[in-house]
């Protein structure tokens, strides 16, 4: 995620050359770009820039934003990333796909004396190339999710890691409210990791959402939902009352919890 998160920083540097660019407004204007189907000018092609770029951070704003909402489970919302995603590579690469068609556009005017050949030419190679440019965008988009999805599994892989060894810890020391309370966010934690791990969208925190989707991908049975409610039910009076549990209940759900991680 923070690999994504770094190249859309390149938007906000491209939104400062904007407004750096805003006082040369004329001057920009008066550079004309001909491909050949269109002339369209230095200045019309920042703007469209930044209608691009300013849609696909709403679109990934908003997908975050929704994320751990109740309909942020919606496969909806997969596509919505992935457009994001595809549109941010393709104004990228929109200056290599200008000056092709530049190119393409004067190698046009060399061949005008054989009109037709030439027409159908140009016509196969700009579809040719807008084609390619999109499967890439496309190719890059997903990268961009195989990346973000691998980092979110190292995250919640160290988290687990981490509070694993912290509920051991305190249970040894003899905190064993606390304890239940680690092992829990450990449950959590397991749960969101397998499940975001068969590309299904879940938050982390609806954990009826966890629970069910689990069930339904057998990551847990039906064996497991006792054991399950127990904890969580602990973890409540640990978290809202100065109720303390016993070694015995801390040493059931600290156990529980590393046997089904070892699934």
């Amino acid at each position: 995620m923070e690999k994504i998160k770094n190249k859309f920083e390149i938007i906000l540097g491209f939104v400062t050359l904007i407004i750096s660019l805003s006082a040369f407004k004329d001057e920009l204007s008066q550079i004309n770009i001909d491909l050949g189907f269109r002339t369209i000018t230095l200045a019309e092609y920042f703007l469209y820039s930044v209608i691009g770029f300013s849609i696909s951070l709403y679109l990934y704003i908003f997908e975050i934003i929704v994320r751990d909402t109740k309909i942020g489970k919606w496969k909806l919302f997969e596509y919505i990333l992935k457009t994001a995603y595809s549109l941010f590579a393709l104004i990228i690469l929109s200056p290599i796909l200008i000056i092709i068609y530049v190119i393409l556009y004067q190698f046009n005017l060399v061949l005008e004396e054989n009109e037709t050949f030439t027409k159908i030419l140009m016509t196969v190679l700009r579809v040719l190339i807008l084609i390619l440019t999109i499967f890439y965008s496309i190719l890059t988009a997903k990268k961009y999710r195989l990346e973000r999805k691998i980092k979110l599994q190292e995250q919640a892989e160290e988290s687990e890691i981490k509070g694993l060894d912290n509920a051991i810890k305190l249970y040894k020391d003899g905190y064993y409210s606390h304890s239940i309370l680690e092992s829990y966010k450990v449950l959590e934690t397991h749960l969101y990791k397998m499940i975001t791990a068969k590309d299904l969208r879940v938050s982390k925190f609806r954990f009826n959402d966890l629970i069910k989707i689990s069930l339904d991908e057998k990551i847990i049975n039906k064996d497991d939902l006792k054991n399950i409610e127990n904890l969580r039910n602990m973890r409540n009076i640990s978290a809202h009352t100065d109720q303390n549990h016993t070694k015995k209940q801390a040493e059931n759900s600290l156990e529980f919890v590393k046997q089904l991680i070892k699934r």
